[in-house]
C-alpha cells in the first residue's frame, strides 16, 4: 500500500525517535561503563534532533507529533525495568539497544518502503516536503544502521 502522506512518515520517525530516546533516558542510569555511556549520550542527542526535526516539519504542515500512546509507553518501561532487573552488564544493556534500533530500522523501512514521493516540479513546495520528510526518514535509518555498529563493539 503506497501512501504519499509525508504527514504519516514524519508520525512514524518522531516516534522512533521518542522511544529511542526514552529507552536510553532508563538505561543511563544503569550504566557503568564510561566509554558506553558517552556512546549512548550521543545516540540519545541524536534522537532528541531527529524527534525536533520531525516536529518542525509536521508544524510546516500543520499538524502536531502525536505523542506515544501511555500502554506503549507504560510496555517500554517495564519491558526495560524487567530486562535490567537482574542483569545490567553493558554487553546485555547494548544487546537491548541493538534490538530496539533494529525494530526502529525495520519499522521505519516499512513505512519509507510505502511512501511515494510522486513525481513532479522540483520547485514545487509539496514536492519538497514530500522529498524532506523521505530524506529525513532515510537519514534516521542510517544513524540507527551506525548506532548499531558502534554497539557491537560492547557486546560479549
Amino acid at each position: 500500500m503506497e501512501f504519499t502522506n509525508e504527514t504519516t512518515l514524519l508520525q512514524e520517525i518522531y516516534k522512533g525517535a521518542v522511544m529511542g530516546s526514552d529507552s536510553i533516558d532508563q538505561i543511563l542510569p544503569k550504566v557503568d561503563n564510561p566509554s558506553f555511556r558517552s556512546d549512548l549520550q550521543t545516540q540519545f542527542q541524536q534522537y532528541k534532533q531527529t524527534a525536533a526535526e520531525a516536529e518542525r516539519q509536521l508544524k510546516v504542515l500543520n499538524k502536531c507529533p502525536q505523542p506515544l500512546p501511555g500502554y506503549e509507553k507504560a510496555m517500554l518501561w517495564g519491558s526495560l525495568q524487567g530486562q535490567t532487573l537482574v542483569n545490567k552488564e553493558t554487553s546485555h544493556l547494548a544487546e537491548m539497544m541493538i534490538q530496539g534500533s533494529n525494530m526502529g530500522i525495520i519499522s521505519l523501512t516499512k513505512a519509507l518502503n510505502s511512501y511515494s514521493v510522486p513525481n513532479g516540479p522540483e520547485a514545487d513546495p509539496a514536492s519538497t516536503r514530500r522529498k524532506q520528510a523521505r530524506d529525513l526518514a532515510q537519514q534516521f535509518i542510517q544513524n540507527e544502521q551506525n548506532n548499531i555498529s558502534r554497539l557491537k563493539t560492547y557486546l560479549q
